[in-house]
């Protein structure tokens, strides 16, 4: 009898830890189903794949597309435009592609969409072949790649899990002969799902630039065109009428556009409305602060009001925040 006792005793704890590894789960319709925890853990083998297979996935669709990721499309305005909508939709529909790497991809192409707001688009479909390479040159060859001619296939190597929220896996194109490194894939786990955070490239070399400076050079944003010295700017309307400011250099880098009234031309650019302001630009004192950055000169105004005013009722797109240097 003892032995029976001692036999139930243990089947009865034998069958509690059972379902003590047990949890109890919600299914979507409410129903309660049960998984079994000890079941739960994925095995290194299967991470790995699931990191080659979240971390192929941009390449399956680029491939698949044809070596295309973004067009240009026209605007309300009838200027030029990055589809960055659709491509970043294009993206986050693949449901492998993190915000890091689309915010990432915001800021690499924000000075060639900047630029092209500047383009009417019929010019853009007209230009001949890298025409808008200054600020553009992305466009005009195969960027996923780094090439201008479409390799056999690509594959994949080193792929890795560097931690638990951590992976990684190496790119390589194949021309036909052994392959070449192209980039390496990071990842990272957000939500249960490995997602790609970052394309390094490998092959980082690029031609020397030459020292940034604003004054030597033309400047324009579609309306005018800005004629920069060390001491003084040129307005350039349309080619017959200039307008002269002083300037106050800071660096190589940055000045002060000093306001003024010097003019050559009938031409009434409009400049001496007042629009019903207190605060209106002053002959001799500082209107604008220009600053180069990549390339691009970002203007901050004195007197924003005014030149609200100036855009909505005399004429928009002469005081603008960007400014691009012209083709020599």
């Amino acid at each position: 009898m003892k032995q029976l006792l001692v036999i139930t005793l243990f089947i009865c704890i034998l069958a509690a830890c059972r379902e003590g590894n047990k949890k109890g789960l919600t299914s979507q319709s409410g129903q309660q189903v049960t998984a079994d925890s000890s079941l739960t853990k994925v095995s290194d083998g299967d991470q790995l794949q699931e990191i080659q297979k979240s971390g192929s996935s941009f390449y399956d669709w680029y491939f698949n597309n044809d070596f295309q990721y973004i067009d240009v499309v026209k605007d309300r305005k009838g200027k030029s435009s990055l589809d960055t909508t659709s491509y970043f939709k294009k993206l986050r529909t693949l449901g492998t592609i993190s915000e890091k790497f689309i915010r990432e991809e915001k800021k690499r192409l924000n000075g060639c969409d900047l630029f092209l707001g500047t383009v009417n688009f019929e010019d853009y479909q007209n230009a001949d072949a890298y025409t808008y390479d200054t600020y553009c040159g992305d466009l005009y060859y195969m960027y996923w790649i780094k090439s201008q001619e479409p390799p056999d296939e690509y594959t994949i190597h080193n792929v890795k899990q560097l931690s638990d929220n951590k992976g990684s896996m190496d790119i390589y194109l194949n021309y036909g002969g052994e392959g070449q490194p192209l980039c390496r894939i990071d990842m990272e786990r957000e939500g249960g799902r490995w997602k790609i955070v970052h394309i390094d490239f490998f092959n980082k070399s690029s031609p020397p630039t030459e020292k940034q400076k604003f004054y030597g050079y033309k400047w324009q944003n579609g309306e005018v065109a800005l004629n920069i010295g060390e001491s003084s700017l040129a307005f350039e309307y349309h080619g017959q009428c200039v307008y002269f400011y002083p300037v106050r250099k800071i660096s190589d880098t940055e000045f002060e556009m000093i306001w003024e009234r010097d003019v050559d031309c009938k031409f009434d650019n409009g400049t001496a409305e007042t629009f019903g302001l207190k605060e209106i630009p002053q002959i001799g004192k500082p209107f604008a602060r220009f600053t180069l950055k990549d390339n691009i000169l970002y203007a901050t105004y004195y007197y924003k009001p005014w030149v609200k005013a100036y855009s909505q009722k005399v004429q928009e797109n002469v005081f603008t925040e960007h400014y691009f240097k012209m083709a020599e």
